[in-house]
């Protein structure tokens, strides 16, 4: 059973988490994976797994209120790249976290880096819409980190956030795939036999968290701007990779 440290990390996390996905359309995962990673009280492996399965209840109740303003070219386009990748992620995450471990803590520091940089740089809209090519390929990108992290909102949020589209179409075309691919990753994850009794338990201990974060979140938003609000998370979460990054540097050189 895990202590009782590692239910507070998770609880802080997912709340976090849970508020910014809300908002943003994406991030649960790479917020509670970076918090968690940075606290080092779980593997990637557990990690990924629990937020799988707390990332669809958080989609689900966003979407209730936001389903109608799902851009469907957006969301087909990034589902159908993500589907067939998050098997790669997940083969590259199993054979990593067994072969090198270090190796895999400093993939994913780099991944939070680059990640948040991209998000905290803000690009400006594109004045017309990516191919649908275009749009595939990015997603099957986002579908391997999806399936090594349970995060793969660097890569489709930053692109989703370049298309001419209005914010809250984007937000609930983000959603949606997301709600797709977390079904999918958590299938893969649960025909593996991953989640042990002590996962179920963290997942039990912190979904109330994630309903009652996700609801709260429409009443209570941010009082500054959509740019300003992800700009500050996101500085955060790169000051974590890099944290992250320099330790598994520090871990090969010794």
């Amino acid at each position: 059973m895990f202590d009782w440290h590692v239910y507070a990390v998770f609880l802080i996390a997912v709340a976090a988490g849970a508020y910014l996905q809300a908002m943003s359309g994406f991030a649960l995962g790479l917020i509670v994976m970076a918090i968690v990673q940075a606290t080092g009280v779980m593997s990637i492996e557990n990690t990924a797994a629990v937020i799988s399965v707390l990332a669809f209840a958080n989609i689900a109740l966003a979407l209730y209120f936001t389903y109608q303003s799902i851009d469907k070219w957006l969301f087909i386009g990034l589902t159908i790249g993500q589907i067939p990748a998050i098997a790669l992620g997940l083969s590259l995450l199993d054979y990593l976290g067994q072969e090198s471990i270090e190796t895999l803590e400093l993939i994913f520091g780099a991944f939070l880096i680059i990640g948040s940089l991209s998000l905290v740089l803000n690009p400006a809209p594109r004045e017309r819409r990516s191919t649908t090519i275009t749009t595939i390929g990015v997603g099957a990108v986002g579908g391997v980190f999806g399936g090594m992290f349970a995060a793969s909102g660097p890569v489709v949020g930053w692109f989703a956030y370049q298309q001419p589209i209005v914010i809250a179409s984007i937000r609930a075309s983000l959603l949606a795939m997301l709600g797709v691919t977390t079904i999918v990753r958590t299938t893969y994850v649960a025909i593996d036999d991953i989640f042990t009794i002590s996962l179920i338990w963290l997942i039990v201990a912190t979904l109330p968290v994630v309903l009652l974060v996700t609801a709260c979140a429409r009443r209570f938003g941010p009082q500054v701007s959509d740019r300003q609000f992800r700009r500050g998370v996101f500085s955060f979460v790169l000051l974590i990779g890099c944290w992250i990054f320099g330790s598994a540097v520090f871990d090969f050189a010794w």
